[in-house]
């Protein structure tokens, strides 16, 4: 499978997570099924990528920009950087709806932060925690 196609069906694929996590976070099985069934098979993609690329790869890559730069001009690399970014940000997109939950927080709060986690992975953390910090100011 070329590179194009891998990236394209991930897109793809992690979509099926974040539905789960907008529409039905309080069911019984939709973290489970994120993590197992979306999370888990993007994992095994990457592993696969990185694993069939490791020949080329020098650690060294990652300490300096010019390394990763060089790291990701490889198609194979920045697919499986791409996949990365997928698997980490619906993780802590999951963490988020589970915390949110679990603290009995108020759905579109936590929802709210799904889509800044989605496109901006950091963003989307930072504003659940700043959320959390206000409303443990106000409780």
């Amino acid at each position: 499978m070329n590179n194009d196609t891998i990236f394209q069906i991930t897109n793809s694929f992690v979509l099926l997570g974040w539905i789960l996590l907008l529409i039905a976070p309080k069911w019984k099985h939709s973290l489970f099924l994120v993590r197992a069934a979306v999370i888990i098979p993007l994992s095994l993609v990457y592993a696969g990528l990185v694993f069939t690329g490791m020949s080329e790869f020098d650690p060294s890559s990652f300490s300096t920009l010019a390394g990763v730069k060089v790291l990701f001009a490889d198609d194979s690399a920045l697919v499986a950087g791409w996949i990365h970014y997928l698997a980490f940000d619906l993780f802590v997109g999951s963490y988020i709806v589970q915390r949110g939950i679990a603290s009995q927080m108020p759905r579109w709060m936590y929802t709210l932060c799904l889509p800044f986690t989605f496109m901006f992975g950091p963003m989307g953390l930072l504003l659940f925690g700043i959320i959390q910090f206000v409303r443990r100011e106000n409780i």
